[in-house]
């Protein structure tokens, strides 16, 4: 009982030391992902205000007849959208990511990406950026998040239905060991498509309730892709995308690690008895976008890069 209260209090404290360490981060990607989801949550421009996002070329000649009184001549975002956004998180914790600062960076990624979603909104609440909502509630449609780990087997340590908090947080951490021996990507997809399957489902058997479009984001050094095979991998990808999960891997690259991902090669049988042709390891790599991360201080803007293009194809495919 007394190792357990350590374990307990030593995850609280390493949460605590992420959670500082990347503080001023998770403020940066709370803001970015605020000016990512404020147009893409309300749709329509109305007027008539004495702020907003563009102006009401009909009220100009008014407002200078009026000489300047009536200044209501700008129109604002005010129609909301019926979509809501689901996030999972799944980090790889198998050995591979403990045997260099991958490790640390798979942490360091995921209390920062926690942090900003929590800022802004936690779980079904009403969203809070930055201690100041600067959307209006009937157009916070967002639910985050979800978070994963998975190696040899895949197992789920904060589902969507849960409340974030940083006990939460410090639970999470508790779990992860990094010595599962195997890397298994294609049942990790398998899983989490079938989790946010269920949960899109369950959305949408209530009465009223908006569409849902997710993400499911993975943090590894990508090592072992294909050692499950190539086709078997590739066909879990292609049914995760069917199902309408869209898919972003980050793979950390260790600027310490001896070889880069970027160097790693692999060699392709072919037919007919030819000889094995060598390709460039992240050429075949089987993930449509994946973005390398090599500094913990650049993830803000990879993240809200890959969001902001999540958000667009959404918008623009109706799904």
């Amino acid at each position: 009982m007394a190792d357990l209260s350590l374990q307990v209090a030593a995850a609280a404290e390493a949460w605590q030391k992420y959670e500082m360490l990347t503080a001023s981060l998770s403020q940066d990607l709370c803001e970015q992902l605020r000016l990512v989801l404020e147009p893409s949550q309300a749709t329509k421009l109305r007027g008539d205000y004495r702020t907003g996002k563009r102006l009401n070329m009909r009220k100009v000649i008014p407002y200078i007849a009026s000489q300047f009184r009536k200044d209501k001549i700008w129109l604002r975002r005010t129609k909301p959208s019926k979509r809501q956004y689901q996030i999972m998180l799944a980090i790889d914790d198998s050995s591979s990511m403990g045997f260099n600062h991958s490790k640390q960076l798979a942490f360091e990624s995921l209390v920062l990406t926690a942090n900003a979603l929590t800022l802004l909104e936690t779980g079904e609440l009403w969203c809070r950026l930055l201690g100041k909502c600067t959307i209006s509630r009937a157009c916070c449609q967002l639910q985050l998040f979800c978070f994963c780990s998975f190696g040899d087997t895949v197992k789920l340590l904060h589902p969507f239905s849960a409340t974030f908090s940083n006990q939460a947080g410090a639970n999470i951490l508790q779990q992860f060991t990094f010595e599962q021996k195997k890397t298994r990507y294609t049942q990790l997809l398998q899983q989490a498509t079938a989790v946010m399957v269920e949960s899109r489902n369950r959305q949408h058997g209530t009465s009223g309730r908006p569409e849902t479009a997710q993400l499911l984001l993975i943090i590894s050094d990508g090592q072992g892709v294909f050692s499950e095979g190539t086709d078997s991998i590739k066909k879990a990808v292609r049914q995760a995308c069917e199902a309408n999960v869209f898919l972003v891997f980050i793979v950390l690259d260790e600027p310490k690690n001896k070889v880069s991902v970027l160097d790693t090669k692999i060699s392709q049988f072919q037919a007919d008895g030819k000889p094995p042709v060598v390709l460039s390891y992240m050429e075949e790599f089987p993930f449509p976008f994946y973005v390398i991360l090599r500094d913990i201080n650049s993830l803000p803007q990879i993240l809200s890069d890959a969001l902001r293009q999540w958000f667009e194809l959404v918008s623009a495919s109706g799904h």
